[in-house]
């Protein structure tokens, strides 16, 4: 055959040849298409699984300092022991061991380890020590990772002020559930790379939450606890509270409270009693030391003044059915005179100079009947009733510091008021909240003016006597003049519906050096079985810490200073100023 009898063969392989690459073309391009289009999402996320993590990060908590930068509450690593049941191979002979390592019943970690889900905890934040024991026992399907727990370095210190924290990181209590949400922070998710064995390539440092600074100092807390705890064992009282302040700022500097509370055992049954900030959760009534609030009233309203005499008839007053007595007979006193010898009887004549409206304005004024706004949970704002509501011996029985209940922290506030020189000031304990770089700042706040300059400095004349020649000559410090009031007050019996002569609240409350106030100091013994009487039992706790607390600060006895306060300014705010190491009020501009 010639060639040109072939050629026809040759079209014919040509045009196959041709053909099958025109099939392949269009097949890769057709695999091209679906891989690069259709299929694009779903293999960049296939790719995405293999070469990148993505990671959920639990902000570490931030911690609690107090205004020197001591650290009261910070995070720590700890290990907890989980469990994934469908690795354990023998649940039996592994949950008899981990009974013994765990300290935990036999049978319940049994029923754990046949869980039908993925992961089951089997102790939350256990010790180092079993940490190492499980890790020796190397059990299959029993793993060990590191949370975070808290831990307060200072135990009890302001225990029942900083609050405590759960197993799984959430502030439940003081400080710490009314600021969890700053302290904890923003929970984030973040992309991290892996390499072919799934090992990440980047480290991813976890968010945190701000740390808290509080206006405390941990040492004068110190000091204050010690000389509480001391004196509550002597008085055989059942519980104690010390609560020092700046009487410009506000700045709560120590909040004592006993028995003390350790956060780090907040489980401890025994402790859980203890666990509530009582200075604000629990109203009482003040007795005696609420004399000084209708005796403000009474100059402020003018209708009496500091040397008018008041008969306290010798010691007994009827007024009706009731009877009023001194705890000694007194004839004439001035109204200077039944402050600083506490009569019972001059104090109901002085408040019956104002009307019942009149005393009820000036006791809202002073912050009673609402909270302070200091933030701590569980805040009472106390129990003032109206005038419509009173009985015929209200007015009588609220000279009396009866019939209105009231917190600690709002009695110091308007002692505080006084000493300042007529501004009710917002109670501060929280003074900044720091994130990274960023702090922001929580100022004083001026609440309003409740009395006249003048008026704050006759009774600060007045409360100085209650030291010198009263009923609180035990609470005076040496070298230092010194403005307080004593209390007793009784309280009510629960099986007689009356007040009981035994069961009594002794206070006293002061502010010192009177002739310019650092600082207002309030303490107060629950039910003491010796020295009962608030100038007995509470006024050498006073002098105790307030001594103390004056040579801490370095605040020199003023010499040759007259009598005199100085008064925050209205309307402009302020911010404060490290003086001696307490923080003084000093006018600012916007």
């Amino acid at each position: 055959m010639n060639p040109w009898q072939r050629r026809p063969y040759r079209k014919a392989r040509l045009g196959l040849v041709l053909g099958c690459f025109a099939l392949g073309f269009m097949a890769i391009a057709g695999r091209l298409y679906l891989t690069q289009i259709v299929q694009h999402e779903s293999l960049r996320r296939l790719a995405a699984r293999q070469y990148q993590q993505q990671l959920t990060l639990h902000p570490e908590r931030g911690q609690i300092v107090d205004r020197q930068g001591r650290v009261l509450a910070t995070s720590l690593p700890v290990p907890s022991v989980y469990a994934v049941p469908h690795e354990v191979a023998n649940p039996d002979r592994v949950a008899s061991q981990l009974a013994e390592v765990l300290q935990s019943p036999r049978a319940r970690l049994h029923q754990q380890l046949q869980a039908q889900g993925p992961f089951v905890w089997l102790a939350r934040q256990v010790t180092p020590e079993v940490e190492q024991r499980l890790r020796a026992l190397a059990l299959p399907g029993i793993h060990v990772l590191s949370e975070r727990r808290r831990y307060y370095p200072y135990r009890h210190l302001a225990g029942q002020v900083l609050g405590f924290v759960g197993v799984d990181g959430q502030g439940l209590g003081g400080v710490e559930y009314a600021f969890d949400r700053h302290l904890s922070g923003q929970v984030r998710q973040v992309t991290v790379p892996r390499d072919a064995l799934r090992r990440r390539l980047l480290a991813a440092d976890p968010p945190r939450g701000a740390d808290v600074h509080l206006t405390l100092d941990a040492q004068l807390q110190y000091l204050a606890e010690k000389e509480l705890a001391t004196r509550v064992e002597e008085t055989g009282a059942t519980r104690g509270l010390a609560l020092l302040m700046q009487p410009y700022t506000g700045d709560i500097l120590a909040l004592a409270l006993y028995p003390f509370f350790n956060p780090n055992d907040f489980r401890d049954p025994a402790q859980q009693q203890w666990q509530r900030n009582w200075a604000v959760t629990d109203p009482v009534e003040p007795g005696s030391t609420f004399k000084v609030i209708v005796a403000a009233a009474a100059l402020e309203a003018e209708v009496a003044r500091p040397e008018e005499p008041f008969f306290c008839e010798e010691g007994l007053l009827q007024r009706g059915p009731r009877r009023i007595r001194d705890h000694e007979p007194f004839g004439f006193l001035s109204f200077a005179e039944v402050l600083q010898f506490s009569s019972n009887i001059g104090a109901v004549k002085i408040a019956e100079r104002l009307t019942p409206e009149q005393l009820y304005r000036y006791i809202r004024r002073f912050g009673f009947g609402e909270s302070t706004g200091v933030g701590l949970p569980g805040e009472s704002p106390g129990e003032v009733r109206p005038p419509k509501a009173w009985s015929g011996f209200s007015q009588a029985s609220l000279a009396l510091g009866q019939e209105i209940a009231v917190t600690p922290l709002q009695l110091i506030t308007a002692y505080a008021a006084i000493a300042n020189g007529g501004w009710l000031v917002q109670p501060r304990l929280v003074r900044s909240l720091v994130r990274g770089d960023t702090r922001q700042t929580l100022p004083p706040r001026l609440r309003r003016q409740v009395l006249s300059r003048r008026t704050a400095e006759q009774l600060t004349a007045i409360l100085t006597g209650v030291t010198v020649r009263g009923t609180g000559r035990l609470a005076a410090v040496p070298g230092y003049a010194v403005a307080g009031k004593t209390g007793t007050a009784q309280k009510v019996d629960a099986e007689t519906g009356g007040y009981s002569q035994q069961r009594v609240l002794a206070s006293f409350v002061g502010y010192l050096p009177a002739e310019a106030p650092e600082l207002v100091l309030l303490v107060m013994l629950d039910e003491p079985q010796r020295h009962r009487w608030g100038g007995q039992a509470a006024a050498p706790l006073f002098r105790r810490i307030a001594q103390q607390a004056l040579h801490y600060l370095r605040v020199p006895p003023p010499q040759g200073k007259a009598l005199t306060v100085r008064a925050p300014q209205p309307d402009v705010p302020y911010m404060t100023v490290a003086d001696r190491g307490v923080a003084r009020a000093a006018p600012r501009a916007e």
